[in-house]
C-alpha cells in the first residue's frame, strides 16, 4: 500500500498546506492566503519523476513568493532522490529568487534519518550543502481528542497514518474519524478509508470491540454509517477492492471524469501492485485514461 499511503499524504498536505510549517516546529498557522500550492512544478524536464510532490509558495503573491518550500514524501530509502532534491530546490531558486527549503515527511524512523543527512553537491569544501527539514513519527504527534482532530482533520489522519501500529491506535482512529464529520462527503469519505487502511490489525479489532460492545458510540451520522456499512463490506472485499475503492476517490477529488467502462476496470482489479501503479500515476494524469493506460 505505499503507494496509496503516499498519494493519502500528498492530498493532507494540499487541503491543510499550514500542517508543513506547524509540524516542523510548531510555528503559528499561517492563514491560507498567504499560502499557495503548485502542483505542476517541475524543472523544465518532461518527464513525472522530476516533479516535486508539492511546493508550498509563502507570501500574498504567488508570483512573487517570499520564501518556498518543497515537500517531498518518503516512504523508503531511494539513493536516487538526493540528487532530485537538489535539482528542485536549485532550480526553483532560480525562478523564484527567494530562499527554497526542502520539506521531507517520512514515516519511518530510519527512512527519516536517512533524509536528514546533509546533501553535498560535489567534492570540494566549497561545494553546495542540503540540509532537508525531515517530519518523522516523533514530530507528528499522537492526536486522540475527538475536538482537537475536528479543528485539524487533515492532522488527524496524518497522525493515525503515522501512528497506526502503535499500542491504542484505535483511539487515534476514533479521533480521526470525528474528526472528519464536517468535511464534504467526498473529502471525509477519502479519510475515513485511508484511516480503516492505515489501522494496525490490533488496532482495527479493538476499534470493532468497542463499537459492538457499546463502549464507543461515534457521534456523527457519516462515522456511523461508515462503520456499520462501509467497514464491514470493505473487509469482505478484501485489500485490492479497498485500494480501488481509494482510487476512485482519489480520481474524483482531482476532477477527473470517470468513464464507467473505466470505473468497472478499476473496481474489477485484482491486483494490488497494479493498482498502485494507477495510484502513481493520479497526480499528473489529465484524463481518467492515463491513469490506467498500458
Amino acid at each position: 500500500m505505499p503507494k496509496l499511503t503516499h498519494e493519502a499524504i500528498v492530498q493532507l498536505v494540499r487541503n491543510a498546506p499550514a500542517l508543513v510549517g506547524y509540524l516542523l516546529d510548531r510555528e503559528h498557522r499561517l492563514p491560507s492566503s498567504s499560502i499557495h500550492i503548485s502542483q505542476n512544478e517541475f524543472i523544465d524536464l518532461n518527464h513525472a519523476e522530476y516533479r516535486a510532490d508539492d511546493v508550498l509558495l509563502y507570501g500574498q503573491d504567488p508570483r512573487a513568493p517570499v520564501r518556498v518550500r518543497v515537500v517531498e514524501i518518503q516512504l523508503s530509502i531511494d539513493p536516487d532522490k538526493p540528487d532530485r532534491w537538489q535539482l528542485h530546490v536549485s532550480g526553483l531558486r532560480v525562478r523564484y529568487r527567494c530562499p527554497v527549503d526542502l520539506v521531507v515527511i517520512a514515516l519511518d524512523p530510519d527512512v527519516a534519518a536517512w533524509a536528514a543527512r546533509t546533501i553535498k553537491a560535489g567534492l570540494s569544501e566549497g561545494a553546495q550543502r542540503l540540509t532537508p527539514d525531515v517530519i518523522g513519527p516523533a514530530q507528528i504527534p499522537v492526536i486522540t481528542d475527538p475536538d482537537e482532530a475536528r479543528r485539524d482533520p487533515e492532522l488527524a489522519v496524518l497522525s493515525l497514518i503515522a501512528h497506526g501500529d502503535e499500542p491504542g491506535a484505535e483511539r487515534i482512529a476514533i479521533a480521526a474519524i470525528e474528526g472528519a464529520q464536517d468535511l464534504d462527503t467526498d473529502r471525509a469519505a477519502v479519510y475515513l478509508d485511508v484511516v480503516f487502511a492505515r489501522l494496525g490489525e490490533a488496532a482495527r479489532a479493538a476499534l470493532e470491540k468497542l463499537m459492538q460492545t457499546g463502549s464507543y458510540e461515534f457521534q456523527s451520522d457519516i462515522a456511523r454509517n461508515w462503520f456499520s456499512k462501509g467497514k464491514a463490506e470493505g473487509k469482505a472485499e478484501g485489500e485490492a477492492k479497498g485500494e480501488a475503492k481509494v482510487l476512485l476517490q482519489l480520481m474524483e477529488l482531482r476532477g477527473l471524469e470517470i468513464p464507467d467502462s473505466i470505473r468497472e476496470q478499476i473496481l474489477g482489479a485484482t491486483d494490488c501492485a497494479q493498482i498502485e501503479v494507477w495510484v502513481s500515476r493520479v497526480l499528473y494524469a489529465k484524463t481518467a485514461a492515463e491513469v490506467v493506460e498500458s
